[in-house]
């Protein structure tokens, strides 16, 4: 280009190609040469050590040394904090189901040595001065047997003595000089012992243990237990210590008195009154002896159970905004009742009241009694999802369900008064050992049936024959601080007649802490039901095909168990099946609909009559009338004293 440049075009173009291919590679070559160079140069300091190594294998090594080094230091701080966990927990396991057993053991021990020394002294009738005496019995036990061994190697030294004297001569220097030098011990020195004792609590804890599951290398539980099982050992002795000290001082105290009135005669003083055993609260109280024995009775009987897993969160439904609104407005709300709570006001009143301190031995000991259920009364229309709910509340708190509903005990533990007290006695002693629980009665207006007063006899049978029990073991069931492990039960009532006149209302009321309306469902949450159980056979629904708020404006009235009922009607697996060929209408489910349970009109108002009594709002409008209407007459009694 250069030449070109100049004007010289008359060069031949081969030798300008000739010329550029060389240029090429001299600049090519002197590239290669620079990068050997540099290599030479970066080798001759490696090996001189004046740079870093590079492609060396055991820098690698040392990486992956130290990134194995870390993992197995987290891994062992991970398990050392599980095990830190693992004996907190079985501290407190063993405080709970152990403690009462070490302490009755200690206790008995104690008690057994003061009337020992008591027998000892029997003459004199003399207490131990001191309950640390009771420790001091052991040690001198091993003083004992030190003195034993002491005594036997004094003998020894003596018997040699003897000898000695009876050969002293010439050789009496060598034999002063033998008897100068140390004995030397014979047996196994204190090394070799430890190997032993080592040894020994390998073949006890590990030689026979199979580990071939354990491969994480995660703790024992057993062992776990033995390692916090002298702390809790020490904290009771400690405590037992104590309360003997005190029993000590009381009865020597009682037999310093009894030892005075001995002086002279004394006068004939009025036998003292037995106190009053306290009042039983169950004709069967105290009759069980072997509390397990009763689970395998209820379990035959069916009241023990169990139920289908259930959540709260499968309630479907949604927020009443104009029922919440006008519940807020109660005070212009009169003698019109309110609406019925939505699916989402009775979910969340079921968690705080009745989940949460069932679930929690700490929040039912701090929450105060008014948030904290004892027992619960659902009531509403067939097919409401009141069962539902009661599984649901022993899902989520993980509890065990019993099941007295009239249809379960009837013609079971019959047998005169004690048969149903006995009943009802196995079933709360069982939820108590196998807390949290829940005691779920059916049909429960048939057990709170009205009886007339002074009538006697009546069917052996029936279902009111445990009202008095049921009734007085909910109210056993403690609350607040006083409350323990056991008394996580919660009694559930379900009915869906609480209106009838053979009900004793008076006693079904006062019986249950929490009453709950659950009626059928309103516009918003039909159209959810719909969709929800549309979509448990696979179906999703298109509203541009079918019109689901048509179906929920006619399924007004209706509880959810009726539309469930109506859905598995319609979309049989035969049908799902044509519905590429034959979409779904509105006229297929209109049906199968009309022939489900209903809530009638009158029905609504007997329901709302009764919620309106249960909840309480009946005497706190009254009360808030009384009060308006004496407001009125003083301030009419005002007005004329001014005229």
């Amino acid at each position: 280009r250069r030449q070109a440049e100049k004007g010289d075009g008359a060069d031949d173009l081969l030798e300008s190609q000739v010329l550029a291919a060389t240029r090429i590679a001299a600049h090519w070559k002197r590239k290669v040469d620079r990068r050997r160079f540099l290599r030479m140069r970066e080798e001759e300091f490696e090996f001189l050590g004046m740079s870093p190594p590079q492609n060396d294998t055991k820098a690698h090594i040392i990486e992956e040394m130290k990134k194995h080094r870390e993992r197995r230091k987290k891994m062992q701080e991970d398990a050392d904090e599980v095990y830190q966990k693992a004996l907190k927990e079985q501290l407190e396991w063993l405080q709970k189901k152990k403690g009462a057993d070490i302490k009755a053991d200690l206790l008995e021990e104690r008690r057994q040595w003061i009337l020992d020394c008591y027998q000892r002294f029997d003459k004199n009738c003399q207490f131990p001065t001191d309950f640390d005496e009771f420790y001091k019995q052991y040690d001198g036990e091993e003083e004992e047997e030190g003195d034993k061994g002491k005594d036997g190697k004094g003998k020894g030294k003596e018997a040699k003595a003897k000898d000695d004297k009876g050969k002293k001569g010439k050789g009496g220097k060598k034999d002063a000089a033998a008897e100068e030098e140390e004995p030397h011990d014979v047996g196994p020195s204190a090394v070799v012992q430890s190997f032993y004792e080592h040894i020994n609590q390998y073949t006890e804890k590990w030689e026979g243990r199979d580990e071939n599951n354990n491969f994480d290398q995660r703790h024992d539980i057993e062992l776990a237990r033995k390692n916090v099982y002298p702390i809790v050992e020490a904290e009771l002795r400690a405590m037992v210590d104590d309360q003997m000290r005190e029993e000590l001082a009381n009865l020597k105290l009682l037999f310093e008195g009894a030892k005075k009135k001995k002086g002279g005669k004394a006068k004939k003083q009025k036998k003292p009154k037995k106190p009053k055993a306290p009042k039983k609260w169950c004709a069967a109280v105290g009759s069980i002896a072997n509390r397990e024995d009763c689970v395998p009775d209820l379990v035959e009987q069916s009241i023990l159970k169990k139920v289908a897993p259930v959540h709260l969160e499968d309630f479907w439904g949604e927020y009443h905004f104009l029922g919440a609104m006008l519940r807020s407005h109660h005070r212009f709300w009169g003698e019109h009742h309110f609406p019925p709570p939505s699916s989402q006001m009775i979910r969340s009143l079921l968690i705080e009241h009745c989940v949460l301190p069932l679930a929690q031995t700490d929040i039912r000991q701090k929450a105060p009694e008014t948030l904290t259920a004892r027992s619960l009364l659902l009531y509403g229309p067939k097919g409401s999802g009141k069962s539902m709910l009661a599984r649901a509340i022993a899902t989520e708190s993980g509890a065990t369900f019993f099941d007295l509903s009239p249809s379960v005990i009837e013609g079971k533990s019959t047998q005169g008064k004690l048969g149903s007290s006995l009943l009802v006695y196995k079933t709360f002693i069982c939820a108590q050992d196998m807390a949290p629980s829940v005691i779920y009665i059916d049909q429960v207006e048939l057990v709170y049936q009205a009886t007339k007063k002074g009538k006697k006899g009546g069917d052996a049978n029936a279902p009111s024959r445990i009202q008095k029990d049921l009734s007085a073991a909910i109210k056993q069931v403690k609350r607040g601080p006083e409350a323990t492990e056991q008394d996580r039960i919660l009694f559930i009532g379900c009915t869906s007649r609480p209106f009838d006149d053979t009900v004793n209302m008076k006693e079904l009321v006062a019986a249950f802490d929490e009453k709950v309306w659950v009626s059928f469902p309103q516009y918003g949450s039909r159209v959810v039901l719909w969709q929800r159980f549309m979509e448990k056979h696979g179906v999703v629904v298109d509203p541009a095909k079918l019109n689901i708020s048509t179906l929920a404006r006619v399924s007004d009235g209706y509880p959810a168990g009726s539309i469930k009922q109506t859905v598995d009607r319609v979309l049989t697996a035969r049908r799902v099946q044509q519905l590429k060929v034959r979409p779904l209408k509105v006229q297929e489910f209109i049906g199968p609909l009309s022939r489900t349970v209903f809530c009638w009109r009158d029905d609504y108002q007997r329901f709302s009559d009764f919620d309106f009594e249960a909840t309480g709002e009946k005497a706190l409008h009254e009360r808030r009338m009384a009060e308006e209407e004496k407001a009125e007459q003083e301030a009419a009694a005002k007005g004329k004293g001014k005229k």
